[in-house]
């Protein structure tokens, strides 16, 4: 595949799961400059930077079955609609998943009691 092909693959998954560009970068670690620079195929994903966007989308480039996601994986999906528990838990980035689950859970606690 293209850089341009890549690309048009990510937005399309981008739009049909409800993501953001910006939040897409951020969780992938990639630059918007490099973004555009696949889309102008200047440059093509690493192996290793294309595996990391299969796993967080859920996708595969290769037509092989996509990698699988792990506690980290459902971890982000748990927040990508959740702005409240992103802006809480943004110090806590070196936390393993079971401790950020963990202030989730009484983060959800705190939340019912005040209602």
């Amino acid at each position: 595949m293209t850089g341009r092909e890549i690309v048009e693959k990510i937005e399309q998954e981008l739009v049909e799961q409800n993501i953001s560009k910006t939040q897409f970068y951020e969780e992938c670690g990639v630059a918007s400059a490099t973004f555009s620079q696949w889309r102008n195929n200047l440059y093509t994903p690493s192996v290793k930077k294309l595996r990391d966007i299969e796993k967080y989308l859920g996708i595969s480039f290769s037509g092989k079955k996509p990698p699988e996601r792990d506690e980290s994986d459902e971890l982000r999906e748990i927040l990508r609609d959740r702005q409240d528990l992103r802006i809480l838990l943004s110090s806590a980035k070196d936390m393993p998943p079971s401790s950020i689950y963990t202030l989730i859970a009484q983060f959800e606690k705190l939340k019912e009691e005040q209602q």
